[in-house]
């Protein structure tokens, strides 16, 4: 695996020209739909030569050349664009009416965008990523708990919780080797300077669990 990795990285430079954003499929615009914002959302200047923008989309360049459309019709604003270290990864928050989330586009292969409602958490190896989230409005685009596989091209979602007890700032506090993740949240009731509630998350029987432990992973 480990010289798969290698040779997929040393292939990872940007390509030299920008995606193309005319590849971009129209946008249909749901019944009621309404966006306040007039102009293309921004594009850091660093990051020119692998994401474009006009007004409904942004292209993301693959690192084989070809691009990754992405609606962001329904966005008002994007924030904290960052592209992995190794080229690989590109991704943004953003925020619409009463609403916001993150995507995380993986530029192997044909390329993919995958919607983590918050920016995930990468295990130690980086051969998984979660995230959670949830909040008292439910304006998130997660709502819950979820985890990808990175496999050597293109990423697989492998275990998604939507019902999480009902808590406010739920957030991954780390990981304990490849398969138990730390989480915490806090009583919507309680204010945030209390001792956070901490739950473990991993693989169970049926598929990925988030259970209270007060030890987190430490705990059986």
């Amino acid at each position: 695996m480990g010289a798969i990795w290698a040779l997929l990285f040393a292939a990872g430079a940007a390509p030299a020209t920008a995606p193309n954003l005319t590849a971009c499929p129209p946008v249909q615009h749901a019944e009621g739909w309404e966006r306040e914002r007039t102009k293309p959302l921004a594009v850091p200047t660093a990051l020119r030569s692998v994401l474009r923008a006009d007004l409904l989309h942004y292209a993301a360049a693959t690192l084989g050349g070809g691009a990754v459309c992405i609606d962001t019709s329904f966005m008002e604003s994007t924030d904290k664009h960052v592209l992995s270290s190794d080229g690989r990864f590109l991704s943004f928050g953003w925020l619409g009416y009463e609403s916001y989330g993150h995507v995380v586009v993986d530029r192997t292969g044909k390329g993919m965008a995958i919607e983590t409602g918050v920016a995930p958490h990468f295990s130690p190896s980086r051969r998984y990523f979660a995230a959670a989230d949830q909040t008292e409005s439910e304006f998130g685009s997660l709502s819950g708990f979820a985890i990808w596989r990175v496999d050597a091209a293109g990423t697989t979602e492998i275990g998604r919780v939507s019902e999480l007890p009902r808590m406010n700032d739920w957030r991954i506090d780390g990981w304990a080797g490849e398969s138990c993740i730390e989480l915490s949240a806090v009583p919507f009731e309680q204010s945030a300077k209390v001792p956070r509630v901490r739950f473990r998350a991993g693989p169970g029987k049926n598929g990925w669990l988030v259970t209270r432990n007060a030890k987190g992973c430490a705990g059986q």
